[in-house]
């Protein structure tokens, strides 16, 4: 038991000597003036190496695990750099959750709108910086899917974000709704709705970015299991850090698309960040410590 708490211990240290102290915001820029399946695809690799601990696996796998969490680095931006201008998202660091936006209204003034649970107003200021706090504005409901889902006003199917679709031509109509224009809160969330999914759940799925680039640049219909991945992002990561040997679970994992016994049939891009994997327990337990730690 004491080996297991000085290893796990010396992990934390390990960590932290990883965290980064610089308070600049990283932004990532996706270029859809010029769109093409080769740049959205090294714009999402891009997230991910910067997401990434370079020295944790999770089932001695290569999929990226985020980093450890650090109070100096909370944020990141994305830009929507489109043909007529540039919409932002800001993530949080710790989930790519998303934490606010960034559009020029119609009288071209720069506002930024934030849910107010995730981020206050001086930690908005150095995530977009050219906008004034004057012109910050909490949003009026919640960063869950469920509560943009009712303010994006979809009316078909079964009123989730699926009947929306998916695809670059549908991301740029949708920034197009935002830019310089008045702010109208259905368009709003509908663009929120995309941008979330083709930026920060394409990161976290592989599956979504394929759906992307086969599709590209068309709109496409989404469907049962681009949900299913995204409700079940913690389950995946945890089944992969406590349940799975060498790429290969322990018993098969079904998430709403069916078996899974390998964990390359989930087609991950990104996992959430869990602590140390379960092979530096498993050594500790003997009083062995896994290579990097001393």
């Amino acid at each position: 038991m004491k080996l297991y708490g000085v290893a796990l211990i010396a992990w934390i240290l390990l960590q932290s000597s990883a965290w980064t102290t610089d308070a600049a915001v990283r932004t990532f820029t996706l270029d859809l003036a010029r769109p093409t399946a080769a740049k959205y695809s090294s714009f999402l690799d891009q997230i991910r190496n910067n997401m990434r601990d370079p020295r944790l696996k999770y089932c001695s796998t290569e999929i990226a695990v985020i980093k450890a969490p650090s109070v100096a680095d909370k944020f990141l931006r994305i830009n929507f750099q489109g043909p007529r201008g540039t919409v932002s998202l800001g993530l949080a660091r710790v989930n790519l959750y998303v934490v606010a936006y960034f559009a020029v209204d119609n009288r071209n003034v720069n506002r930024a709108y934030y849910f107010r649970t995730e981020i206050n107003s001086a930690e908005l200021r150095t995530v977009f910086p050219e906008v004034t706090v004057a012109n910050q504005r909490p949003l009026e409901y919640t960063e869950d899917y469920q509560s943009i889902e009712k303010n994006a006003k979809i009316t078909t199917g079964d009123k989730s974000r699926k009947e929306l679709g998916l695809g670059i031509d549908l991301l740029i109509s949708t920034i197009d709704k935002v830019n310089k224009k008045v702010r109208v809160v259905k368009d709003e969330a509908r663009f929120l709705l995309i941008g979330i999914q083709m930026s920060a759940e394409a990161v976290r799925f592989r599956y979504i970015q394929n759906l992307v680039t086969r599709n590209f640049p068309k709109k496409f219909n989404s469907d049962n299991t681009v949900i299913q991945y995204q409700t079940s992002w913690g389950k995946i990561s945890e089944a992969i850090h406590s349940d799975c040997k060498n790429g290969k679970f322990n018993k098969d994992y079904n998430f709403g698309f069916g078996n899974v016994r390998l964990v390359k049939d989930f087609h991950m891009g990104l996992l959430m960040h869990l602590g140390p994997p379960k092979s530096f327990f498993e050594a500790n337990s003997t009083g062995v410590a896994p290579a990097g730690v001393h």
